[in-house]
């Protein structure tokens, strides 16, 4: 037995509520892509900046192999120093933020990432580091802070 459906001739495409419907799904769907490739990029960025300060330590050590008394104490020169070593000066963070290199004693460097807001400052202090001495920071709240990172021989 067929059932007939009373069509109504008036009736074509598609209702005003499935089509906000849809709309609010694909919204939801726009928003989440966002929400992860954001995420993507603050990952990508602490990732960047850990592995550019291994990098400005490796070759501080290889170019000072028996001590750092030659190591400039200025943050200034120190910023160009990484500058000669061919590394990037500037952070993953952007401008406004730099790496800077000066000497603590014969035995000890500091590495010092300027311009950070709290946040970013925060979560490079918390990481773990594989042969830091210390970790510290600025105590300005507010505005940019420095995270100083010390490494030895």
């Amino acid at each position: 037995m067929r059932m007939k459906y009373k069509h109504n001739e008036h009736e074509s495409g598609r209702s005003m509520v499935e089509i906000i419907g849809v709309l609010a799904i694909m919204g939801m769907i726009a928003a989440a892509a966002t929400m992860l490739i954001t995420n993507g990029m603050t990952v990508s960025k602490r990732a960047r900046a850990r592995d550019d300060v291994s990098a400005i330590v490796e070759n501080v050590r290889g170019l000072y192999p028996d001590g750092f008394t030659n190591l400039t104490n200025s943050e200034t020169d120190g910023t160009a120093l990484i500058d000669s070593l061919y590394l990037n000066t500037t952070t993953p963070y952007g401008a406004g933020t730099t790496y800077s290199v000066v000497r603590v004693t014969k035995d000890e460097f500091n590495v010092i990432v300027s311009g950070l807001d709290d946040d970013e400052c925060s979560v490079l202090i918390k990481q773990t580091w594989a042969d830091v001495i210390s970790v510290s920071r600025n105590p300005q709240t507010g505005g940019p802070c420095k995270v100083t990172l010390t490494f030895g021989k």
